[in-house]
């Protein structure tokens, strides 16, 4: 999955820049190898080799999968069991993508590529990287997300459009079940949370979409902590297992409680009828069941943010969705976004319990200092 902490690195190397640069998108024109769009269109230009060497392309719903057969690209997995010439992990991963996707959006979350910071983008590409001939820091990671609008003009089977986009490691043994599983919905979350706000705050990007992991994955009970592990209940127990815990992904464990707490006071999920039959190349059904607890709540959570980005963008006179790296990733948002947490449980319509109310009395403030 994702690794937040580095993705200005990845972003350099995305775009086909020097090793190592970490750089703010909105000096990224300046950068080697980069050249800037239309005047105000957003939509720059890459020359990655990486992605120039994804020669074929699969397309479902307008969902485009690049992948390769041969070379350092090439799928540690060629299966294909209804024999259509088109592997098995790439038609999987254009068919989760489009289901998730679509459940997504039938809750009521933006489409990233109707969100005023991602307007220029006309499709959401899925690319089937060697992460380890990508950028070898990252060799060991299943996927990631890419907050930019990119076009290949040197690539005949992208079409030169603009797109967003998630990478998958097409060499990673194992790779092919995590595409029907949790990965997909994690990476795909990504995109939405780029689209409705600014912040890059790991607890919040890893740890709310390690929650949405949930949304085709059957809930059970193999591991309860998932869900029952109680809100912070001190300022320094949010700041060691929130704002400051050195594993991201592990602040799952916050979200999946608010999400738990919230259940009794929302609707069901949304589940367009015909998503309920499809299925994966073996036959699996794409949507495990029909439980996704805490919805409402982040998406209303979600809705906040992007309120947020714009005082923000206000108050520090920035661009709305060309912030410096440095202002994305600023600690100094933690009470605010906490705060914007805080209230929408507060208006859940949840009963509140001595838990809640622990955790509602937190200055959040208090919690963020060194």
């Amino acid at each position: 999955m994702q690794a937040v902490l580095a993705l200005s690195v990845l972003w350099a190397l995305f775009l086909g820049l020097l090793p190592g640069a970490a750089r703010a998108q909105d000096q990224a024109d300046r950068e080697p190898g980069l050249q800037q769009g239309p005047e105000g269109a957003g939509c720059r230009i890459s020359k990655n080799a990486h992605r120039l060497a994804l020669t074929q392309r699969h397309e479902f719903n307008g969902i485009r999968v690049f992948y390769a057969l041969e070379g350092p690209h090439a799928l540690y997995t060629g299966v294909d069991l209804n024999g259509n010439g088109v592997p098995d992990m790439v038609e999987d991963a254009a068919l989760h993508l489009d289901t998730v996707r679509r459940i997504y959006l039938a809750n009521g979350f933006r489409d990233p590529l109707r969100s005023p910071r991602f307007r220029q983008a006309e499709t959401i590409d899925i690319d089937l990287l060697n992460f380890d001939a990508y950028s070898p820091g990252v060799a060991d990671k299943r996927g990631l997300s890419f907050s930019a609008v990119i076009r290949y003009p040197g690539s005949s089977a992208r079409a030169d459009r603009c797109t967003l986009s998630i990478a998958i490691n097409a060499a990673l043994a194992g790779n092919h079940e995590r595409v029907k599983d949790y990965l997909i919905p994690h990476e795909l979350f990504h995109l939405f949370q780029y689209g409705h706000a600014m912040f890059r705050a790991s607890w919040y990007l890893e740890g709310m979409a390690k929650w949405a992991e949930w949304v085709t994955l059957a809930e059970n009970r193999r591991n309860p902590t998932l869900w029952s592990t109680p809100l912070p209940a001190t300022p320094t127990e949010l700041r060691a297992r929130v704002f400051a815990n050195p594993n991201p992904y592990d602040v799952r464990h916050f979200w999946n409680r608010l999400a738990e707490l919230a259940k009794a006071g929302e609707p069901p999920m949304a589940m367009p009828d015909e998503l309920r039959a499809r299925r994966f190349a073996d036959g699996s059904p794409v949507v495990r069941d029909e439980i996704w607890r805490g919805h409402a709540l982040m998406l209303r959570i979600l809705q906040a943010f992007g309120e947020e980005t714009e005082a923000v963008a206000r108050e520090r006179g920035l661009p709305p969705y060309q912030w410096p790296d440095a202002d994305q990733r600023d600690t100094a948002h933690n009470p605010r976004l906490m705060r914007v947490v805080q209230r929408a449980l507060a208006a859940s319509g949840v009963r509140h319990n001595d838990e809640i109310a622990r955790f509602l009395a937190i200055d959040p403030a208090a919690a963020n200092q060194n």
